[in-house]
């Protein structure tokens, strides 16, 4: 099933991305895909939340976590980054309303995954934070387009935030 999705997220990437400004969100690109494999390594032996393969190939597709976060990353962070930044709106209204669009998108995506058993979650994670977690990703990921060096330093007080409120032990970094 998050074969569906990915491929949900090509076909909408190919269809409404912008491409040929591609190299100019680039860097937001790699800062989006730079923090989530921030969060798996960082939180490798304490996850928020874990994907579960269900393909209708059974054990013939070998996907794990790790895989899927990884397909996730290429896929679907590559698409949103070309439609959320490639078509974000000028005006400071059609911000917040892109904002919560795509919140909505990322909010129905995770929520139908966590139905169907493709995600679980863990250490106090559910839904609701997702969803503010999701709107604050798509701000900082904004600002990060517009001053990459600002989103850079607005993220690490909330990354502290939340290692501080998830109490993730010190013991589970190597």
């Amino acid at each position: 099933m998050i074969l569906v999705f990915l491929f949900c997220y090509a076909l909408l990437g190919w269809k409404f991305g912008n491409w040929k400004d591609f190299y100019s969100y680039y860097p937001t690109l790699l800062f989006f895909i730079i923090g989530d494999l921030l969060s798996q390594f960082l939180l490798y032996d304490y996850s928020m939340w874990k994907f579960h393969a269900i393909t209708a190939f059974g054990d013939h597709i070998s996907l794990n976590h790790t895989i899927i976060s990884l397909c996730k990353m290429v896929v679907q962070y590559t698409s949103t980054i070309s439609i959320f930044i490639g078509r974000l709106p000028s005006s400071y209204r059609g911000k917040i309303a892109w904002i919560l669009l795509w919140t909505g998108i990322y909010g129905v995506t995770e929520g139908l995954s966590h139905l169907l058993g493709m995600m679980t979650y863990h250490n106090g994670w559910h839904l609701g934070w997702d969803i503010l977690f999701n709107i604050m990703m798509f701000t900082v990921l904004i600002v990060h387009h517009k001053n990459p060096l600002v989103g850079w330093i607005i993220s690490f007080p909330i990354i502290l935030f939340l290692w501080i409120y998830f109490d993730v032990p010190y013991s589970v970094l190597k």
